[in-house]
């Protein structure tokens, strides 16, 4: 298992941030909409190293790869991630039933601000730290409850959420 750095582009920067005003707030957005330009961006350059036209923009997954539905999940960071750091599925997305869960990060230059309410400035880097099978997710991930705190980066839970490990996630999508 390894971190696979994805390219970006300006183009997709932009058209994540337009697609981000129009959509506005999503029901149970853990940041009220704050992170949907983020998201975009993930699902805009996953889909576009995997040769996918665009996102599929589906309730119940971002991407569809070899008929194989694939929910993008995207964590906002001022680092590279490292394979003891976790990935996250909130308990109020667990309606979602896509084949694979795809895990990517976004690493900026600096943050200002707190909680939900974070700002993250200047993207530096889109980070694929893996995928797993939706099945897989659910029977290997744990369960930490809103308010628990992260020691390994002092990281405050928003609302309940299962964790995993990067470490723990396969590569069957990207591959160096």
């Amino acid at each position: 298992m390894s971190i696979i750095r994805l390219p970006h582009t300006k183009e997709m920067i932009q058209e994540a941030h337009e697609w981000s005003l129009a959509l506005g707030s999503l029901n149970n957005s853990i940041t009220k909409g704050a992170a949907n330009k983020a998201a975009r961006i993930a699902e805009l350059a996953l889909a576009k190293h995997l040769g996918v036209s665009k996102p599929s923009d589906d309730y119940n997954h971002d991407i569809l790869f070899k008929q194989e539905k694939i929910e993008v999940k995207t964590k906002r960071r001022t680092v590279k991630p490292k394979p003891f750091y976790d990935v996250s599925v909130a308990r109020t997305s667990d309606h979602q039933k896509p084949d694979r869960y795809a895990f990517l990060s976004l690493e900026f230059e600096t943050s200002v601000g707190r909680g939900t309410r974070k700002k993250y400035l200047r993207l530096k880097n889109v980070w694929y730290c893996g995928d797993i099978s939706h099945q897989d997710f659910w029977r290997k991930a744990e369960l930490w409850e809103k308010g628990r705190v992260d020691k390994s980066n002092n990281f405050h839970t928003h609302v309940d959420m299962y964790n995993m490990r990067i470490s723990d996630l396969e590569n069957k999508l990207v591959h160096e």
